[in-house]
Protein backbone atom coordinates (compact mmCIF):
# COMPACT_ATOMS: atom_id res chain seq x y z
CA UNK A 1 0.00 0.00 0.00
CA UNK A 2 3.08 2.42 1.28
CA UNK A 3 4.68 1.51 -2.84
CA UNK A 4 1.37 2.98 -4.72
CA UNK A 5 1.40 5.78 -2.46
CA UNK A 6 4.74 6.83 -3.40
CA UNK A 7 4.25 6.02 -6.86
CA UNK A 8 1.06 8.09 -7.06
CA UNK A 9 2.65 11.34 -5.58
CA UNK A 10 5.69 10.52 -8.04
CA UNK A 11 3.52 10.86 -10.75
CA UNK A 12 2.10 13.82 -9.57
CA UNK A 13 5.33 15.53 -9.02
CA UNK A 14 5.92 14.59 -12.89
CA UNK A 15 2.76 16.59 -13.89
CA UNK A 16 3.24 19.45 -11.99
CA UNK A 17 6.51 19.86 -13.34
CA UNK A 18 5.56 19.24 -17.38
CA UNK A 19 2.42 21.72 -16.48
CA UNK A 20 5.63 24.13 -15.16
CA UNK A 21 7.53 23.78 -18.17
CA UNK A 22 4.99 24.00 -20.75
CA UNK A 23 3.36 27.34 -19.33
CA UNK A 24 6.82 28.71 -18.90
CA UNK A 25 7.48 28.06 -22.95
CA UNK A 26 4.29 29.34 -24.30
CA UNK A 27 4.63 32.47 -22.33
CA UNK A 28 8.19 33.15 -24.20
CA UNK A 29 7.84 34.83 -27.69
CA UNK A 30 9.21 33.41 -31.03
CA UNK A 31 12.79 34.55 -32.28
CA UNK A 32 13.64 34.35 -36.20
CA UNK A 33 16.69 31.44 -36.38
CA UNK A 34 18.81 34.21 -38.31
CA UNK A 35 17.87 37.61 -39.03
CA UNK A 36 18.32 39.38 -42.45
CA UNK A 37 18.87 42.58 -41.29
CA UNK A 38 22.42 42.07 -41.57
CA UNK A 39 21.97 40.96 -45.45
CA UNK A 40 23.67 42.85 -48.59
CA UNK A 41 21.67 45.92 -49.72
CA UNK A 42 22.52 46.73 -53.49
CA UNK A 43 22.29 50.36 -54.79
CA UNK A 44 21.03 50.65 -58.85
CA UNK A 45 22.39 53.50 -60.48
CA UNK A 46 20.87 54.05 -63.96
CA UNK A 47 23.80 55.32 -66.85
CA UNK A 48 22.01 56.65 -69.84
CA UNK A 49 19.22 58.42 -71.17
CA UNK A 50 15.64 56.45 -71.55
CA UNK A 51 15.50 57.57 -74.88
CA UNK A 52 18.62 55.27 -76.58
CA UNK A 53 19.31 55.44 -80.01
CA UNK A 54 19.64 52.08 -81.88
CA UNK A 55 23.58 50.86 -81.22
CA UNK A 56 23.95 52.77 -78.03
CA UNK A 57 23.60 51.12 -74.34
CA UNK A 58 20.96 52.29 -71.02
CA UNK A 59 22.85 50.02 -68.27
CA UNK A 60 22.45 49.71 -64.32
CA UNK A 61 25.58 49.89 -62.31
CA UNK A 62 24.64 47.31 -59.49
CA UNK A 63 26.57 48.32 -55.89
CA UNK A 64 26.88 45.77 -52.62
CA UNK A 65 26.96 47.24 -49.79
CA UNK A 66 28.62 44.33 -48.27
CA UNK A 67 30.00 41.63 -50.13
CA UNK A 68 29.18 37.76 -49.88
CA UNK A 69 30.96 33.95 -50.24
CA UNK A 70 28.12 33.55 -53.24
CA UNK A 71 27.44 35.32 -56.72
CA UNK A 72 24.31 37.06 -57.53
CA UNK A 73 22.92 37.68 -60.70
CA UNK A 74 20.53 40.54 -61.58
CA UNK A 75 18.70 40.33 -64.84
CA UNK A 76 16.19 42.06 -66.60
CA UNK A 77 12.43 41.13 -67.65
CA UNK A 78 9.88 42.74 -70.58
CA UNK A 79 6.78 43.80 -68.64
CA UNK A 80 5.53 46.03 -71.74
CA UNK A 81 6.23 48.25 -74.68
CA UNK A 82 6.44 47.41 -78.54
CA UNK A 83 9.97 46.24 -78.33
CA UNK A 84 11.14 42.36 -78.94
CA UNK A 85 14.08 40.56 -77.26
CA UNK A 86 16.75 39.72 -79.92
CA UNK A 87 15.16 41.94 -82.40
CA UNK A 88 15.32 44.97 -80.92
CA UNK A 89 17.04 45.00 -77.99
CA UNK A 90 19.42 42.54 -75.55
CA UNK A 91 20.31 42.06 -72.20
CA UNK A 92 23.87 41.07 -70.66
CA UNK A 93 23.11 40.17 -67.69
CA UNK A 94 25.01 41.66 -64.02
CA UNK A 95 27.10 38.51 -62.33
CA UNK A 96 28.45 39.44 -59.82
CA UNK A 97 31.08 36.63 -58.38
CA UNK A 98 31.65 35.48 -54.69
CA UNK A 99 34.14 38.40 -53.06
CA UNK A 100 32.26 41.18 -55.35
CA UNK A 101 30.26 44.38 -54.69
CA UNK A 102 29.57 45.51 -57.99
CA UNK A 103 28.64 44.95 -61.49
CA UNK A 104 26.97 46.09 -64.85
CA UNK A 105 23.43 45.07 -66.03
CA UNK A 106 23.56 46.28 -69.56
CA UNK A 107 20.49 46.79 -72.28
CA UNK A 108 22.09 47.08 -75.88
CA UNK A 109 19.79 48.30 -78.54
CA UNK A 110 20.63 46.64 -81.83
CA UNK A 111 21.20 48.31 -85.06
CA UNK A 112 19.92 46.60 -87.49
CA UNK A 113 19.93 49.15 -90.51
CA UNK A 114 16.23 48.56 -90.81
CA UNK A 115 14.01 51.48 -91.36
CA UNK A 116 11.22 51.75 -88.36
CA UNK A 117 9.07 53.16 -86.11
CA UNK A 118 10.72 53.81 -82.59
CA UNK A 119 9.70 51.09 -80.02
CA UNK A 120 8.72 51.27 -76.16
CA UNK A 121 10.37 48.85 -73.39
CA UNK A 122 9.18 48.81 -70.15
CA UNK A 123 11.45 46.37 -67.59
CA UNK A 124 11.98 46.09 -64.29
CA UNK A 125 15.33 44.53 -62.62
CA UNK A 126 15.29 41.63 -60.58
CA UNK A 127 17.25 38.17 -59.09
CA UNK A 128 15.53 35.63 -60.61
CA UNK A 129 16.70 33.10 -59.03
CA UNK A 130 14.64 32.52 -55.57
CA UNK A 131 18.20 31.26 -53.89
CA UNK A 132 19.66 34.12 -54.61
CA UNK A 133 17.17 36.49 -53.93
CA UNK A 134 16.98 35.53 -50.21
CA UNK A 135 20.92 36.40 -49.82
CA UNK A 136 19.92 39.78 -50.02
CA UNK A 137 18.33 42.32 -47.73
CA UNK A 138 14.41 41.77 -48.14
CA UNK A 139 14.30 45.71 -48.05
CA UNK A 140 15.98 45.48 -51.52
CA UNK A 141 14.12 47.84 -53.65
CA UNK A 142 14.38 46.89 -57.31
CA UNK A 143 14.07 49.32 -60.23
CA UNK A 144 11.89 49.72 -62.99
CA UNK A 145 11.92 51.90 -65.97
CA UNK A 146 10.91 52.84 -69.58
CA UNK A 147 13.24 53.37 -72.55
CA UNK A 148 12.23 54.71 -76.32
CA UNK A 149 14.12 52.73 -78.74
CA UNK A 150 15.34 55.06 -81.42
CA UNK A 151 15.29 53.95 -84.88
CA UNK A 152 18.58 55.33 -87.00
CA UNK A 153 18.81 55.48 -90.44
CA UNK A 154 22.13 54.96 -92.11
CA UNK A 155 22.81 59.29 -93.25
CA UNK A 156 24.47 58.28 -95.99
CA UNK A 157 22.11 56.62 -98.44
CA UNK A 158 18.81 56.03 -98.79
CA UNK A 159 17.17 52.81 -97.55
CA UNK A 160 14.46 50.87 -99.04
CA UNK A 161 13.17 47.87 -97.11
CA UNK A 162 11.05 45.58 -99.15
CA UNK A 163 9.20 42.72 -96.97
CA UNK A 164 6.20 40.46 -97.85
CA UNK A 165 4.04 38.48 -96.06
CA UNK A 166 4.51 34.90 -96.81
CA UNK A 167 8.31 34.23 -96.10
CA UNK A 168 8.15 30.76 -98.92
CA UNK A 169 8.06 33.66 -101.71
CA UNK A 170 11.20 34.87 -102.96
CA UNK A 171 11.57 38.49 -104.30
CA UNK A 172 14.30 40.50 -106.28
CA UNK A 173 14.51 44.48 -106.25
CA UNK A 174 15.67 46.80 -108.93
CA UNK A 175 16.84 50.87 -108.64
CA UNK A 176 17.14 52.52 -112.44
CA UNK A 177 17.84 56.50 -112.90
CA UNK A 178 15.97 56.83 -115.64
CA UNK A 179 16.46 53.88 -118.00
CA UNK A 180 19.94 53.33 -116.85
CA UNK A 181 20.22 50.69 -113.91
CA UNK A 182 21.28 51.31 -110.89
CA UNK A 183 21.85 48.45 -108.73
CA UNK A 184 19.74 45.88 -106.95
CA UNK A 185 19.07 43.69 -104.00
CA UNK A 186 18.33 39.93 -104.86
CA UNK A 187 19.13 37.69 -102.04
CA UNK A 188 17.33 34.82 -100.50
CA UNK A 189 16.28 37.70 -97.37
CA UNK A 190 13.10 38.71 -96.55
CA UNK A 191 12.79 42.06 -96.59
CA UNK A 192 15.43 42.76 -99.37
CA UNK A 193 17.23 45.86 -98.84
CA UNK A 194 18.10 47.63 -101.43
CA UNK A 195 20.55 50.70 -100.59
CA UNK A 196 21.84 52.57 -104.12
CA UNK A 197 20.39 55.36 -104.24
CA UNK A 198 22.67 58.32 -102.51
CA UNK A 199 22.19 61.71 -101.94
CA UNK A 200 24.49 62.92 -103.59
CA UNK A 201 23.85 60.99 -106.91
CA UNK A 202 22.52 63.08 -109.86
CA UNK A 203 19.52 64.99 -108.88
CA UNK A 204 16.54 63.60 -110.98
CA UNK A 205 13.99 61.25 -111.21
CA UNK A 206 14.86 57.39 -109.71
CA UNK A 207 12.75 54.24 -109.84
CA UNK A 208 12.30 51.06 -107.86
CA UNK A 209 10.63 47.88 -108.81
CA UNK A 210 10.50 44.34 -108.17
CA UNK A 211 10.61 41.05 -109.67
CA UNK A 212 8.72 37.99 -108.38
CA UNK A 213 11.11 35.41 -108.26
CA UNK A 214 9.46 32.78 -106.93
CA UNK A 215 5.77 33.55 -105.78
CA UNK A 216 3.64 30.97 -105.01
CA UNK A 217 0.28 32.71 -104.71
CA UNK A 218 -1.47 35.10 -107.28
CA UNK A 219 -1.05 38.18 -104.79
CA UNK A 220 1.98 39.17 -102.37
CA UNK A 221 1.05 41.60 -99.57
CA UNK A 222 3.81 43.95 -99.18
CA UNK A 223 5.38 46.55 -97.15
CA UNK A 224 8.10 49.32 -97.82
CA UNK A 225 9.97 50.84 -95.46
CA UNK A 226 12.20 54.01 -96.33
CA UNK A 227 15.03 55.67 -94.41
CA UNK A 228 15.56 58.52 -95.26
CA UNK A 229 19.68 59.98 -95.13
CA UNK A 230 17.48 62.95 -92.59
CA UNK A 231 16.41 60.33 -90.27
CA UNK A 232 12.77 60.54 -90.95
CA UNK A 233 11.03 57.39 -91.87
CA UNK A 234 7.93 56.58 -94.42
CA UNK A 235 5.67 53.36 -95.62
CA UNK A 236 4.19 51.94 -97.71
CA UNK A 237 1.83 48.66 -98.07
CA UNK A 238 0.22 47.29 -101.15
CA UNK A 239 -0.48 44.33 -102.93
CA UNK A 240 1.42 42.87 -105.70
CA UNK A 241 -1.19 40.78 -108.78
CA UNK A 242 1.07 38.51 -110.03
CA UNK A 243 -1.72 37.70 -112.28
CA UNK A 244 -2.03 41.31 -113.38
CA UNK A 245 1.56 42.30 -114.57
CA UNK A 246 -0.04 44.20 -117.85
CA UNK A 247 -0.92 46.83 -115.28
CA UNK A 248 2.56 48.16 -114.09
CA UNK A 249 5.24 49.98 -115.86
CA UNK A 250 8.16 47.47 -116.73
CA UNK A 251 11.86 48.34 -116.72
CA UNK A 252 14.35 46.16 -118.17
CA UNK A 253 17.45 45.40 -116.42
CA UNK A 254 20.01 45.41 -118.92
CA UNK A 255 22.54 44.33 -117.10
CA UNK A 256 21.05 41.20 -116.96
CA UNK A 257 20.39 40.70 -120.14
CA UNK A 258 16.61 42.29 -120.28
CA UNK A 259 15.71 41.32 -117.48
CA UNK A 260 11.47 42.88 -117.04
CA UNK A 261 11.28 43.96 -113.35
CA UNK A 262 8.04 45.59 -111.97
CA UNK A 263 7.99 49.47 -110.96
CA UNK A 264 6.53 50.17 -107.92
CA UNK A 265 8.11 53.22 -106.83
CA UNK A 266 9.21 57.22 -108.38
CA UNK A 267 12.29 58.40 -106.35
CA UNK A 268 13.00 62.42 -106.95
CA UNK A 269 16.42 63.25 -105.87
CA UNK A 270 16.56 67.32 -105.74
CA UNK A 271 19.99 67.83 -104.07
CA UNK A 272 19.95 65.08 -101.51
CA UNK A 273 16.05 65.24 -100.43
CA UNK A 274 14.22 62.53 -102.10
CA UNK A 275 10.40 63.00 -102.52
CA UNK A 276 8.99 59.78 -102.99
CA UNK A 277 5.55 58.35 -104.72
CA UNK A 278 4.19 54.94 -104.25
CA UNK A 279 2.75 54.20 -108.04
CA UNK A 280 0.47 51.01 -107.01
Amino acid sequence: MMRKFILYKLLGLALIVIGYAACNTASQDVEPVISPAGYPVPTFTAVGTTSVDEGAVYKYTITLDKMLDRSLTFSMVQTGGTATEEDDYEVEPAVLPPYTNTGELVISVIEDDFPEDNETLDFEVEISSLGERYLVNPSTVYPTGSLTLNNVNDPSVLTIAFGWANHDDDIDCFAYFGASDWGYAASSDNPEILTTIWPDDPNGTYYFGIDPYYVTGTTVDYTISIGHPDGTVQFFTGVFDTGNLDSYTVDTYNSWGDYPTYRLLEIVNTDGVFTITHLN
